[in-house]
């Protein structure tokens, strides 16, 4: 453990049932459709009968005219009233549903009979049939083709305009294939004997349940090889190819699918022809979406040389290891070659030798940059000795130009780089990622890009620092204005980084990436130019959130730079060394300084925060990269300047700097007046169960007269298996999760009430709400418009009178359904942080709590 005050463990109470809250009133819609079973079914049967014909009028064409066979029926568009009834289409229709959209609509797939069964259970709606009622939710179908309904939903915004694509016109598309649906589920796995059952009969239901799960997920693996077979066959018929990125330094069998699980993404060239074949009678597609583009490679100045005596030390052997996944490392750098692991490099990219690392971005680097920002997060040293915290590793995704080519599909390079890394010899479980397109992400549906990286993290236990995104200082991409453009339109720094245009980038919408953004150095005033931003507010550059479904993004940020501006209208921007941070220099193409002040961005905070993940790891070697990303985002404070300002105001706060800044002794240590307690594990939960952890508080702490004022923070960091064909996080994640904590002198009790369905009705509820900042309801917490609960990692904070605080204070951390309903095995993975800390440092906190902590564990131990 570091230092004096190190952090304390949580006392895990118990687990139990969840007492969960929330109701959803009737629709009007399905309201009106029961009222009018009559016309209702009658609408219903007339899109079933146009699919019907519409199937038959395609088979017949494509039987006619050579095209191969497309599996998994006819696809069409219903609308629905919410996603309740899913299950209803699924199961008791036998309609297969391939994706989700936030309007109401759902993309379904169907063979003839189950479209028999459909118009069936359409009759019995009308003869008020039991078990039919759920179809007055099925509000309308609509038939394939001739229903642009379907198209715009499958095609991205900026796609959909160049539809339909003319047949000779060659495209470079990304599409996504669902494989997995509702209909096979397994439920939930017995977990003890019912009431006076015998051994050997609960154990046969065990094993029941084990052999209808294998056969269901057997049944998932068969239909995925079906349709990524039915894929290649129709690529083929249009001479189209699969860009994978792996020709010369993987296997020629390398697969060139990016698996998730319930669906697949490739990366494909094909005709315009071919694209419309697909996307009109592939039943199972729900997207196609065109590459992003990667904003431009850096303009670097030219750099004098210097004469330094410094010398680095290598990090030792087991120290934390950083995987840049980037442009290549300058590997023979001074100021970095003795940290680099150069037995791991390698090069990602296609037509190159594997050996081919090295930064060869004109003049000075970007990935050369990277690292050094991780070694050196505040200033390159010029003199003496410093040891490295980590040893560096080369991931070579980006080409000369800072680019990641067509032929290689994002999704499958991260698998290759964790694959590779993370199953060497080191282990590596921190990813710099400073890649990001060079326009706001799509909100509609989570990126291949972003969803890889949620997989990877939650699957490998990695850990993904993103950096947000950069605004260019011009730009003539549509709908993603640059700096310049702002300004000329009298849009005024900070007010631009709120519009959606300046959205943080793909794929920093990742709820597992940590992302950060970018605050400015110092405010700067020259003779002719100054700093668009004043000291520690948000860079000019520096994109923003919120994120995917309101999620707090970025969720951190570090010193990136700034751009400064000159007295002209509209004025031209520049970023001279003032306002730059000092990073390391590839020597490369010219014998200039190996460090200079002359580039900002994003890309530049993100591995000062990796810096500070490589602390946590070297710290807390054993534990999960959750804890990682959960006490980085714990340390994190608003600077000065936000004190004082208004509510209103604080939202726009949290959307460009998030949390704020991370600081590295909060995050590894306490003091007198602050204790830190965390999990000592990675703990798991189901839907519906609850976890609650306390913290017993001293007498002398809450005693009545003293009348200090505490700061209370929670933090929750956790991780669950994920969905690309939901349209919500909810539905994205197998599992989510929240929690709720005591109230002010709330009896612990009367807490447990509140968290568990098993307690005793009669014990009576006390307490008002601490008075969070965020709540779990966007119109609940001090800052209007936004809830702690819509990302993986939720943190909150309160200021309460000492004497308001409670006798044990806990916190309850509960499992919700996501898409896999209540299934045994859906489990999402957590760890916790709470802390206490004086906010005029004037209370001892850290030795009193630590000793109520050592004497409530003795207690549990002398029960147990």
């Amino acid at each position: 453990m570091s230092g004096e005050f190190p952090h304390l463990t949580l006392l895990e109470v118990r687990r139990g049932p969840a007492r969960l809250t929330g109701f959803r009133g009737p629709d009007e819609r399905a309201a009106d459709n029961r009222a009018n079973r009559a016309r209702h079914s009658g609408e219903l049967l007339s899109g079933l009968g146009r699919v019907t014909a519409h199937r038959r009028e395609v088979a017949a064409l494509r039987e006619k005219a050579g095209l191969p066979t497309i599996p998994g029926g006819m696809p069409f568009l219903v609308q629905v009233t919410d996603s309740s009834v899913l299950e209803f289409l699924a199961k008791k229709l036998g309609i297969e549903m391939v994706a989700e959209y936030s309007d109401g609509f759902v993309i379904v797939a169907a063979e003839d009979v189950d479209l028999a069964n459909f118009q069936a259970i359409v009759h019995d709606f009308e003869q008020s049939t039991h078990g039919s009622g759920l179809t007055a939710s099925v509000l309308a179908v609509f038939d394939d083709v001739s229903s642009e309904e379907r198209v715009r939903r499958i095609l991205t915004e900026s796609l959909h305009p160049q539809w339909p694509f003319p047949d000779g016109q060659i495209y470079i598309l990304e599409v996504s294939v669902q494989t997995a649906g509702m209909a096979g589920s397994f439920g939930s796995k017995p977990v003890e004997p019912r009431k006076n059952e015998q051994p050997e009969h609960f154990a046969a239901r065990v094993r029941a349940w084990e052999l209808e799960r294998d056969r269901i997920l057997a049944t998932w693996e068969e239909v995925r090889m079906e349709r990524e077979a039915a894929l290649e066959s129709l690529v083929q018929v249009y001479q189209g190819e699969f860009l994978t990125g792996f020709i010369d330094n993987t296997p020629a069998e390398a697969e060139h699918f990016a698996s998730f699980p319930d669906s697949f993404s490739a990366r494909i060239r094909m005709s315009g022809k071919g694209f419309k074949d697909l996307v009109q009678n592939f039943p199972n597609l729900f997207e196609v979406a065109e590459p992003d583009e990667l904003a431009g490679a850096p303009a670097l100045r030219a750099a004098a040389a210097t004469v330094d005596t410094f010398e680095l030390i290598p990090p030792e052997d087991d120290a934390p290891a950083v995987c840049v996944v980037d442009s290549g490392i300058q590997e023979g750098h001074r100021w970095l070659a003795p940290a680099v692991d150069v037995a791991s490099s390698r090069c990602f990219l296609p037509g190159i030798s594997v050996t081919e690392v090295a930064d060869l971005v004109r003049p000075g680097g970007h990935g050369t940059r990277v690292a050094g920002a991780v070694l050196y997060p505040r200033e390159v040293p010029k003199a003496g000795t410093t040891k490295a915290i980590a040893w560096l590793q080369n991931a070579r995704i980006l080409d000369a130009a800072c680019q990641i080519p067509d032929r290689l599909f994002p999704a499958l390079a991260l698998q290759q780089v964790v694959a590779h890394f993370h199953g060497g010899p080191r282990q590596t479980r921190i990813f710099n990622h400073s890649v990001g397109a060079n326009q706001p992400c799509r909100l509609n549906r989570m990126s291949i890009w972003a969803a890889e990286v949620d997989l990877l993290s939650h699957r490998e236990d990695v850990l993904f620092v993103q950096a947000a995104g950069n605004l260019s200082g011009t730009s003539n991409v549509p709908g993603a204005p640059g700096v310049s453009e702002h300004l000329a339109a009298n849009r005024e720094h900070p007010s631009y980084l709120l519009e959606a245009s300046s959205r943080i980038s793909n794929p920093a919408q990742s709820l597992q990436a940590l992302t950060v953004g970018s605050i400015a150095l110092s405010t700067f005033r020259g003779e002719n130019h100054q700093s668009l931003a004043e000291s520690a507010h948000p860079s000019a550059f520096s994109r923003s959130g919120l994120g995917m479904w309101s999620s707090i993004k970025p969720e951190v940020v570090e010193f990136g730079g700034d751009f400064a501006r000159d007295t002209g209208q509209p004025p031209r921007l520049s970023f001279p060394p003032e306002v730059c941070p000092e990073l390391v220099r590839s020597t490369l193409h010219e014998p200039t300084a190996g460090y200079a002040a002359d580039e900002v961005g994003t890309s530049y905070a993100a591995p000062k925060v990796a810096h500070l993940a490589c602390h946590l790891q070297a710290l807390f070697p054993a534990h999960s990269a959750l804890l990682y990303r959960a006490l980085i985002v714990h340390s994190a404070r608003w600077p000065a300047w936000t004190d004082g300002i208004g509510n209103d105001a604080r939202l726009g706060v949290l959307r460009t700097i998030g949390y704020g800044l991370p600081d590295q002794a909060r995050a590894t240590e306490n003091t007198e007046h602050r204790v830190t307690l965390i999990t000592n594990q990675v703990y798991e939960l189901e839907a519906g169960e609850a976890a609650v952890f306390s913290v017993p508080i001293p007498v002398e702490i809450r005693r009545p007269g003293l009348d200090r004022l505490i700061r209370v923070d929670v933090t929750l960091s956790y991780s669950a298996e994920t969905r690309r064909t939901r349209k919500s996080r909810t539905g994205y994640l197998s599992t989510w999760l929240d929690w709720i904590s005591s109230r002010r002198r709330e009896t612990e009790a009367s807490f447990r009430r509140r968290a568990f369905t098993d307690t005793d009705e009669n014990t009576p509820r006390n307490g008002d709400s601490f008075g969070w900042v965020l709540e779990k309801r966007p119109q609940h917490g001090e800052i209007i418009g936004v809830s702690r609960d819509n990302g993986t990692v939720q943190r909150d904070w309160a200021f309460v009178p000492s004497y308001d605080l409670p006798e044990v204070f806990c916190v309850a951390v509960r499992g919700h359904a996501g898409w896999a309903g209540n299934a045994a095995g859906a489990k999402a993975r957590f760890v916790l942080v709470v802390s206490f800390e004086a906010e005029n440092a004037d209370v001892p906190i850290y030795v009193p709590v630590r000793a109520e902590i050592e004497a409530a564990r003795v207690r549990q131990e002398v029960q147990v």
